[in-house]
C-alpha cells in the first residue's frame, strides 16, 4: 500500500498503485510515438489527477533501471522513450488501465502536442527595451520559412505577456488579420475582429 505521499492528489478513478503508473507511461509513449520530456509527460499524468506527482516519479525512475525506457538528447533537453521492452509491456498490460484513464491520458497528450508544435512554429520572445517598456517579438514559421513577424513595443510585461499568449493561442488569426489590413480588405479585417466584440 503507497504511503499518503503517494496517493494525495489523485481524483478518483486515478492511479494508485506504482505498477499501474508505469504501464501509463510506457503506453503514453507507445501512443504517441515519439519522446517526451519529463515535464510533458507529468503534465499528462497530473492534468486529470490521474496519479500523484511522487508516484510518477517514482515509476518513471523505475522504468529507467529496470530498462522499460531510456533516454535521448534533443539538444539540452532529455526525452523519454520506450524500449522494445516498454513497447511490450504496453501492449501486454494496456488493458489492466481502465479505460477512463487511457482516455484522458491520451487526449491530453494530443493537446499537448499541438501546443508544443504550435509554439514551435509561433515563437514569441520578450526583451527589456532600453529606452523603457519591452519589445515583443512574434515570429510565425512555416516549413522552415519566416511566414510573418512583428515586433511591438508595450509598455509593460503584463502587456508583453498578453501578447505573447493571444499571439500563441491563435497565430493564424493574427497572419490573416495583418494580411486583411495591408491588402486593404476592410471586409475580412472586420470580420476577424467581430467575434471579439461580441
Amino acid at each position: 500500500m503507497p504511503g499518503d505521499g503517494f496517493i494525495e492528489g489523485v481524483e478518483p478513478g486515478g492511479l494508485k498503485d506504482i505498477s499501474e503508473i508505469k504501464i501509463l507511461i510506457c503506453y503514453l509513449l507507445k501512443s504517441v510515438g515519439k519522446p517526451l520530456s519529463f515535464k510533458s509527460l507529468n503534465e499528462i499524468v497530473q492534468h486529470d489527477g490521474l496519479c500523484n506527482y511522487f508516484a510518477f516519479a517514482s515509476a518513471l525512475h523505475d522504468l529507467l533501471v529496470s530498462g522499460h525506457i531510456d533516454i535521448v538528447k534533443d539538444g539540452n533537453t532529455e526525452l523519454y522513450k520506450n524500449t522494445s521492452l516498454g513497447v511490450e509491456t504496453a501492449e501486454l498490460f494496456e488493458r489492466r488501465l481502465p479505460a477512463s484513464v487511457r482516455e484522458k491520458a491520451i487526449g491530453t497528450a494530443v493537446k499537448l502536442l499541438a501546443k508544443i508544435k504550435r509554439e514551435s512554429e509561433n515563437r514569441v520572445e520578450i526583451e527589456e527595451n532600453p529606452s523603457g517598456g519591452y519589445n515583443v517579438i512574434c515570429n510565425s514559421y512555416d516549413m522552415g520559412d519566416t511566414l510573418m513577424s512583428i515586433k511591438l513595443l508595450v509598455v509593460d510585461r503584463d502587456q508583453a505577456e498578453l501578447i505573447k499568449k493571444q499571439f500563441q493561442s491563435a497565430p493564424e488569426i493574427v497572419y490573416k488579420g495583418v494580411l486583411a489590413l495591408l491588402t486593404g480588405d476592410t471586409k475580412a479585417a472586420a470580420e476577424l475582429i467581430k467575434p471579439a466584440e461580441e
